[in-house]
């Protein structure tokens, strides 16, 4: 397992944000065959240890891009892997939430980037809002998930999307290799709802799989269509 993974996605991350990244100062980075050498690239660091989100490539590209109009730029996001030593057995979930860590920035990217790569694991509506489970403790009586429903429904009616409340997305969080939505499903209900074009996100990750082991997987992934909303 290599020190370094990158998201198994592009994302249309606005070039503003980007731009006011400062350059990564990552030594003897040597791009993986599937990483192009006029990709943008996020290299997202570690919040809970204070490391900053940078842009390790890409600057120029940006730049002219904005300079045609552009407002949104297709980007990989790179992470460090977060317990390298632990290999694969750092992707099962027990021990995966101890050591997963957040970018220190979130970003606003296109609803479509979730929607068109599969990223959700499930559909909210308003039958199925904060019902995590009826069978344990934290299931929620279905009156105040239709009190807690309509509250947030009508604050996207009225002020649409609140960018201090950010999306999750987690790193080749599927089977070490895919992204997922880790967080906001019920905001995607409400920007389908309410035809927001543009949310905003942070990112997560732990380890994931690399080189043949990841094409492996992927592949895998989308025989499975492991935990997927088509």
């Amino acid at each position: 397992m290599n020190a370094l993974g990158f998201s198994s996605e592009y994302y249309h991350i606005k070039i503003e944000e980007l731009l006011a990244l400062s350059d990564s100062d990552l030594v003897s980075f040597k791009s993986p065959s599937y990483i192009l050498n006029e990709d943008v690239i996020l290299f997202i660091g570690k919040r809970s240890y204070s490391l900053s989100d940078s842009l390790l490539q890409g600057r120029e590209i940006l730049v002219q891009a904005q300079k045609q109009g552009l407002t949104h730029y297709p980007t990989r996001v790179m992470f460090e892997q977060r317990a390298p030593q632990l290999s694969f057995f750092a992707l099962l979930k027990p021990i995966r939430k101890k050591y997963q860590d957040y970018s220190s920035h979130n970003y606003e990217i296109t609803l479509n980037d979730i929607i068109d790569n599969h990223l959700e694991r499930n559909l909210k509506d308003e039958d199925t809002a904060y019902n995590y489970s009826e069978r344990n403790k934290w299931g929620v009586p279905k009156d105040q998930r239709q009190a807690r429903f309509q509250e947030i429904d009508e604050s996207f009616r009225d002020h649409g999307y609140d960018k201090k409340y950010p999306m999750a997305i987690m790193l080749c969080r599927g089977l070490g290799v895919k992204d997922k939505l880790h967080q906001g499903h019920h905001r995607m209900y409400f920007c389908r709802k309410y035809h927001i074009p543009f949310v905003q996100v942070e990112f997560l990750a732990t380890n994931s799989f690399t080189g043949h082991l990841k094409t492996f997987f992927l592949w895998l992934n989308k025989i499975l269509k492991y935990k997927q909303v088509n």
